[in-house]
């Protein structure tokens, strides 16, 4: 599989188009984003493989079937579908959330040869 850098992206894109940074300090999501400088709308890249942002991610995602996984690369799911419609308590729910992000990796390990890709493909996850 080919990873192509942010900056290869920025770089390919900005021969065409001029980009403009966005200030992203308000740490608001996990992209990198340009304005492009017509006014003509904006992008951003997510370099969650060769610049991966693990230590200040504030994404969880809920699956289609009702599985929470607090990482694309992942395989680690919580099943809420199963406990809601168990009738379990609002307080049941929220305590599952908790305990699903307080056991959060603190890095996908994608570049370590001990990676295991998960069986379910990232378009399936929801991102």
């Amino acid at each position: 599989d080919k990873v192509r850098f942010g900056h290869e992206i920025v770089d390919l894109i900005s021969k065409k188009y001029e980009l403009i940074p966005i200030d992203n300090s308000l740490d608001i999501g996990p992209a990198s984003e340009y304005n492009f400088a017509d006014g003509k709308g904006k992008i951003g890249i997510i370099t969650a493989v060769s610049n991966p942002f693990c230590d200040h991610c504030n994404r969880i995602r809920m699956t289609a079937d009702g599985k929470l996984r607090t990482c694309l690369f992942s395989a680690d799911e919580t099943d809420l579908k199963q406990l809601l419609r168990s009738g379990a308590s609002d307080n049941d729910v929220a305590n599952a959330l908790q305990q699903a992000v307080l056991i959060k990796e603190p890095g996908h390990k994608i570049n370590l040869d001990s990676f295991e890709r998960p069986t379910r493909a990232m378009h399936a996850i929801g991102g």
